[in-house]
């Protein structure tokens, strides 16, 4: 251990009650279940906390990666040199107010979409398959069957590392984008507001119904995978692309291009985070060389990475 990671928890040790664990695990927190450790692994119990993580981050200058449920990341194998963070109970709330839902970035959206359609609030159905918090979906302006966040998303609340406080924003100073948004890389997503509207029951829940059941048939959901990689390209698909330039049976030690989803790279038993990232480059060199499209990844790389042979 090194004297700024030192430096980073004797604050948090000294200010912060939530969970602080030195070389802490990233891998089970996440989708693909491999890669190495952080150098502090951090629960943040409550906003209080966060002011904590704030000075120790000014003290020490080590980055900060917020996990959420880590369904879109490939942590290095090499793990992350810096505190990762999974927001803590204290952020796990949601409540409605007529049309209105409010949560905390904690709040996994399966959850969310469930506690819309006992309210009777349609509008969220999309959200009940997507395997995400609150809040990495609205990083990230998460989406599927043709809506995305945007489509719900009054406000949020982030906390800026940099600044160290809380700030307010609408969606539009959020800058929504397609799989992305213009928050600050220190921006820290801790509640969101969703506007939704009054909607049947039944029609909710056969909705609800329809993407489980479309997640299921379309996207290896029995594989460690860390869901889409690539982001579509304008006018076309990024599953259509793989699959027709490389196929669907390119593999690296233990991650291959899924046979359900070419846009999906699962990791079998012994995988390798460096084996993910080699078949990204091979795929990413393929489809360049044949169409002169450079694929985009969706998929959040963490740390350091080599490719292998």
């Amino acid at each position: 251990m090194n004297a700024v990671v030192d430096t980073a928890l004797q604050i948090m040790r000294e200010r912060a009650h939530g969970s602080i664990e030195p070389g802490g695990a990233i891998a089970p927190l996440t989708s693909y279940r491999i890669g190495g450790p952080a150098a502090i692994l951090f629960e943040p119990a409550n906003q209080d906390d966060l002011h904590a993580l704030a000075a120790a981050v000014a003290a020490s200058g080590l980055d900060v990666l917020v996990v959420g449920r880590g369904s879109n990341m490939l942590v290095s194998d090499r793990g992350f040199p810096g505190i990762a963070i999974r927001l803590g109970a204290g952020f796990r709330w949601s409540e409605v107010d007529g049309s209105t839902i409010t949560a905390g970035a904690a709040m996994p959206l399966p959850a969310l979409a469930t506690a819309a359609m006992h309210a009777r609030l349609a509008g969220l159905e999309f959200a009940v398959a997507i395997p995400a918090s609150l809040g990495g979906a609205v990083r990230m302006n998460a989406g599927a069957h043709g809506r995305e966040m945007r489509d719900v998303i009054t406000e949020a609340s982030v906390f800026i590392l940099g600044e160290d406080r809380v700030r307010t924003l609408s969606a539009r100073e959020v800058g929504f984008a397609y799989r992305h948004t213009a928050l600050p890389s220190d921006a820290i997503v801790t509640a969101a507001g969703m506007r939704l509207e009054p909607g049947e029951s039944d029609r909710i829940v056969a909705a609800m119904n329809e993407a489980k059941d479309w997640r299921r048939a379309t996207q290896p959901v029995n594989l460690p995978n860390g869901g889409s990689v690539f982001k579509n390209p304008s006018g076309d698909k990024a599953g259509r692309l793989v699959e027709t330039i490389c196929g669907k049976e390119m593999r690296v030690g233990g991650a291959r291009i899924s046979d359900v989803h070419a846009n999906f790279i699962v990791a079998e038993e012994g995988a390798r985070a460096d084996e993910v990232y080699t078949l990204m480059r091979r795929i990413q060199r393929m489809v360049r060389d044949r169409t002169g499209i450079e694929l985009e990844p969706e998929l959040k790389l963490m740390g350091e990475f080599q490719e292998v042979r």
